[in-house]
C-alpha cells in the first residue's frame, strides 16, 4: 500500500510504518468538509482507539498492541461534522493510558485495556480524563471486550491479570450505573490471553485459549534485553489447552462447565446466543495460530469466520467454517447482543495483508493490513464487500440503527478510511443494508488515523458532560 510516511525505527518493524506509524501531536479541528450528505439523525461523536507509542516505547521488542492510547473524535451533528480532536489517553498515573476499546457505559465514556489496566473516563469533548475504576471494584484492572446487555445496561467481562502469579481469571458484572455487582475468580492454569468473551441472554462463555505469558519473553522484557515483539510477551503454547468455558451469568467457578474447543486462537466474537435446545450458538473470528512464528502483530496466517455450537450437556465444541472471506474486527446491531442475530459487518483481509517481506526481499517480520468493508449474511451464507479505491481500506465498522428501525440492517455503517495516496483519513458513512452502493457521505479529516483496534458511535444521551 503506497504512503507517505515511514518510520526511521532502526530494526524496520512494518508496525511502526505507514498507517501503523503513530502521530507526532494533538490537533483540534472544526468544521470539517463533507462529501455527500450527512444523515441528520446521526447526533453523536464516532471514536476511534489506538496505540500511538513514544519513541521509548519502539525499540526491538516493540508489538503493535502495545503503547500508550490515542483517541480520536469525530462530532457530527444536525448533517454538519463540527470537529475533529485527537487526544493522548492520560489516567491518572502515566502508565493509565488503555489503547484497545473505547465506549459507552452508565453514563460515562471509557477507554479500556486487557491484561491489568484500569478504565480511563474522557469527557465529551476528549479534554478531561481520570481513571475510573468503579469505586476500587476494577483496581486490578479489567478487559478492552465487555458486553453490555442492551435490555438492562449490565456490562459482563472477564478480566486477567498479565502476571506469572496470577492462577485466575476474573468474571465482573457491573451494573448500568457504573456500580460492580458481581466478581467471581476463575482458577486457569498458565495465564492465557483471554481477549474477548461470549454472552447469551442467560450465561457467559470464557475462552482459555493457546496463547499464555511466555515466562522466556517476560523475563527478556524485564531484563532489558527484549527480542522480537517481547513487549506483549504472549507466545502459542502447544501444552495449553484449548477449551471454552460456560456459566451462568453472575456465576461462579463452582458453576463453571468446560469444553473442549477447536485448536486455534480466538480475539473477536461477532456473537452469541441461546438456542432452542439449550445449546450455545458463538460465531468467531478464529486464527489457526498467533504469536507462534510471527511476534510483532496476529501475522501468522488469515484468520477466517466460524460458527461455534457450545453442547447442552457434554462433548466437544462443533465448528463450521462459514466464509471464504478472510475477515475481522467484526460488528453487529448492538441491539442483539447476546440474542440470535442475522447480520454481521467486518473489515476484510486478503492474502496481500500479510507482508511478509519487502521489495527487496527482507523478512521484515509480516503485518496485518486491513482492506474492504464485509457485510456478511449468517442466513444465506452470501456476503457482499465496499472497496474504497485504490489504495484506500478500513478496519472495523460500527453499525447505528436508524431511529424507529424494526430491520435488523436499517440504519448506517460509519468506518475510518486510510488513503495511502494522500496519506490522510475519512469518515465514511454507508447504508447497513446496501454496503456495496456508494457512500452516503465521506467526512474529510485533517490527518491519518493510525491503524488502531476499536471504536464506538456514542450518541448524545449516551454520556454525561464530565469523566466521573
Amino acid at each position: 500500500m503506497a504512503t507517505a510516511t515511514r518510520s526511521a525505527d532502526p530494526h524496520d518493524n512494518p508496525y511502526l510504518e505507514g498507517n501503523f506509524a503513530p502521530v507526532p501531536d494533538e490537533l483540534s479541528v472544526t468544521g470539517l468538509p463533507v462529501t455527500g450528505t450527512l444523515p441528520p439523525e446521526l447526533n453523536g461523536r464516532f471514536l476511534r482507539i489506538g496505540p500511538n507509542p513514544a519513541a521509548y516505547e519502539t525499540g526491538v521488542g516493540h508489538h503493535w498492541f502495545t503503547g500508550r492510547g490515542m483517541v480520536h473524535g469525530i462530532r457530527l451533528r444536525d448533517g454538519r461534522a463540527e470537529w475533529y480532536r485527537n487526544r493522548f489517553v492520560r489516567g491518572d498515573a502515566p502508565e493509565d493510558s488503555p489503547n484497545t476499546n473505547v465506549l459507552a457505559q452508565g453514563g460515562r465514556l471509557l477507554a479500556l485495556v486487557e491484561g491489568g489496566g484500569a478504565p480511563v473516563a474522557i469527557a465529551p469533548g476528549l479534554d478531561r480524563m481520570r481513571t475510573w475504576d468503579s469505586g476500587g471494584a476494577l483496581r486490578r484492572g479489567f478487559t478492552a471486550h465487555p458486553k453490555i446487555d442492551p435490555a438492562n445496561g449490565e456490562m459482563h467481562a472477564v478480566t486477567y491479570l498479565l502476571d506469572p502469579a496470577s492462577e485466575h481469571l476474573r468474571y465482573v458484572v457491573v451494573d448500568a450505573a457504573g456500580t460492580t455487582t458481581h466478581t467471581a475468580d476463575l482458577p486457569v492454569p498458565g495465564v492465557p490471553m483471554v481477549h474477548d468473551m461470549a454472552m447469551t441472554a442467560t450465561r457467559v462463555v470464557v475462552l482459555d485459549l493457546p496463547v499464555t505469558l511466555s515466562a522466556a519473553a517476560a523475563g527478556r522484557l524485564a531484563a532489558g534485553t527484549p527480542q522480537s515483539g517481547d513487549a506483549l510477551p504472549m507466545r502459542w503454547n502447544d501444552d495449553h489447552p484449548s477449551r471454552v468455558g460456560v456459566l451462568p451469568r453472575g456465576g461462579t467457578a463452582a458453576e463453571i462447565r468446560w469444553f473442549d474447543a477447536p485448536r486455534c486462537y480466538v480475539f473477536h466474537v461477532l456473537n452469541a446466543y441461546d438456542a432452542p435446545d439449550g445449546s450455545i450458538v458463538m460465531d468467531v473470528v478464529r486464527y489457526d495460530t498467533v504469536f507462534r512464528d510471527r511476534f510483532r502483530g496476529p501475522a501468522d496466517g488469515l484468520p477466517a469466520l466460524a460458527r461455534w455450537t457450545v453442547p447442552a450437556h457434554g462433548g466437544a465444541v462443533a465448528e463450521q467454517i462459514m466464509s471464504d472471506r478472510s475477515v475481522e474486527w467484526p460488528r453487529i446491531n448492538r441491539e442483539l447482543t447476546g440474542r440470535a442475530h442475522r447480520f454481521g459487518w467486518f473489515g476484510g483481509i486478503g492474502p496481500e495483508s500479510l507482508r511478509l517481506s519487502d521489495d527487496v526481499g527482507r523478512d521484515r517480520g509480516g503485518s496485518f493490513e486491513p482492506g474492504p468493508l464485509v457485510k456478511f449474511d449468517t442466513a444465506t451464507g452470501e456476503s457482499e464487500a465496499h472497496h474504497f479505491g485504490a489504495g484506500r481500506v478500513t478496519q472495523e465498522p460500527v453499525f447505528v440503527a436508524r431511529p424507529g428501525a424494526v430491520a435488523e440492517d436499517d440504519g448506517w455503517i460509519l468506518s475510518v478510511v486510510y488513503d495511502g495516496g494522500t496519506d490522510r483519513s475519512e469518515l465514511a458513512v454507508l447504508d447497513a443494508a446496501d454496503v456495496a452502493a456508494a457512500p452516503l457521505a465521506r467526512v474529510h479529516l485533517p490527518r491519518r488515523v493510525p491503524f488502531g483496534f476499536h471504536g464506538n458511535w456514542v450518541a448524545d444521551d449516551e454520556i454525561g458532560a464530565q469523566p466521573a
